[in-house]
């Protein structure tokens, strides 16, 4: 697998990841307090439309936290192909430390562009130019020799 396709792959995980807890807040935000109603349930043993919303709730909480340690892990077997395992090799050691940065705030936290280029003070052209390098340098290498520099 190509450098930017893995890195790409990482990136839509965590967007995707955090559009899901967006959601998750806003099925919490609709589960709040409520105006005490007087009137029968229509009786008893069966579950009230709120309660269902809740229940749906902690079901999607649940396959939203094994998702979460899914990409946790992919995280962080990029983070060593970035760094290395401890914190002094991979593409940092190889290439640079701005290559692996870009790349690491570009994929892995998936943040917007103009907001890498005003961390890293350069143009978002530049940021995205690092990551290029970064790729084909990484394609160049291979997987194997970052993980163990």
């Amino acid at each position: 697998m190509k450098a930017k396709e893995y890195f790409e792959g990482i990136r839509a995980e965590v967007v995707k990841t955090e559009q899901a807890r967006e959601m998750l807040e806003c099925m919490r935000a609709k589960e709040g307090a409520k105006t005490q109603s007087y009137q029968p349930s229509g009786g008893g043993g069966f579950c009230t439309d709120a309660s269902l919303t809740i229940i749906h709730r902690i079901d999607f909480e649940k396959r939203l936290e094994r998702r979460i340690a899914d990409a946790r892990k992919q995280i962080d077997e990029a983070c060593e192909f970035l760094y290395g395992a401890d914190g002094r090799g991979g593409l940092a050691k190889l290439k640079g430390t701005r290559y692996a940065d870009a790349i690491c705030m570009g994929y892995l936290q998936a943040q917007p562009w103009d907001e890498i280029a005003e961390i890293m003070q350069s143009s978002q052209k530049w940021c995205r130019k690092l990551c290029d390098v970064g790729f084909a340098y990484i394609d160049a290498v291979g997987w194997a020799k970052l993980k163990n520099t």
